[in-house]
């Protein structure tokens, strides 16, 4: 490996060695830049592992909001039905932590903090005069730790100028990670909110599916 190094340096008219540098000088830089590398790399593992845990997250929020993207969210009187929120959730957390619905399970697992974390629901139903959240009392929330990331106005705004009436279901996942290392560098930031989240088409919410929506 060092001779291919001293070939490509030699090639661009570089040298690898100085021959003025003694052995101790280069024990001194590698002792200087050794903690900095092992920060670096110990930094890269540990943001590997929040990125493992945020894609997981984002596949609970799919596979729930792909669910109840067939679901109807209200009932036959047009209020909101309680199962479907609630329901939502439920799969959110189940799919972290399967050892809810299966008390054997024993691979990985996402616990869900009641007391840090969070799972929203909202459904929207997007109208040529703007756009309505349901529930109607606001956002359901599972532990109500955190705040929406989405609003009507919000979804107003990333809507395409004319876009047809549309309903859609939004799933979120508000979920506190701590590190994995441990790292006293990193402990300024830990723990830290991981969010995800996944909006999905409901063909329930439309308003051309119940024109009597905006009238609840």
């Amino acid at each position: 490996m060092a001779k291919i190094l001293n070939s490509v340096f030699s090639f661009f008219g570089l040298t690898t060695t100085d021959p003025r540098k003694t052995k101790a000088q280069s024990l001194v830089e590698f002792a200087i830049t050794l903690p900095i590398i092992i920060i670096l790399l110990t930094g890269v593992v540990e943001f590997g592992f929040a990125l493992n845990y945020y894609l997981s997250l984002l596949d609970a929020t799919r596979d729930a909001a792909r669910f109840y993207s067939d679901q109807d969210p209200f009932n036959e009187d047009l209020s909101d039905r309680d199962e479907f929120y609630s329901g939502a959730a439920a799969m959110v957390r189940a799919s972290l932590d399967p050892q809810v619905v299966d008390p054997s399970y024993q691979g990985r697992r996402i616990t869900l903090d009641p007391d840090m974390d969070d799972v929203v629901v909202i459904v929207y139903s997007s109208t040529g005069s703007g756009v309505i959240q349901y529930p109607d009392s606001g956002p359901y929330h599972l532990y109500n730790n955190h705040d929406a990331l989405f609003t009507p106005q919000r979804v107003q705004e990333r809507l395409v100028s004319g876009a047809p009436s549309a309903g859609l279901v939004v799933i979120e996942v508000h979920y506190t990670y701590h590190q994995v290392l441990g790292l006293p560098w990193l402990m300024p930031i830990d723990p830290m909110t991981l969010r995800a989240y996944t909006i999905m088409p409901n063909r329930y919410a439309e308003p051309a599916a119940a024109p009597n929506l905006a009238n609840k």
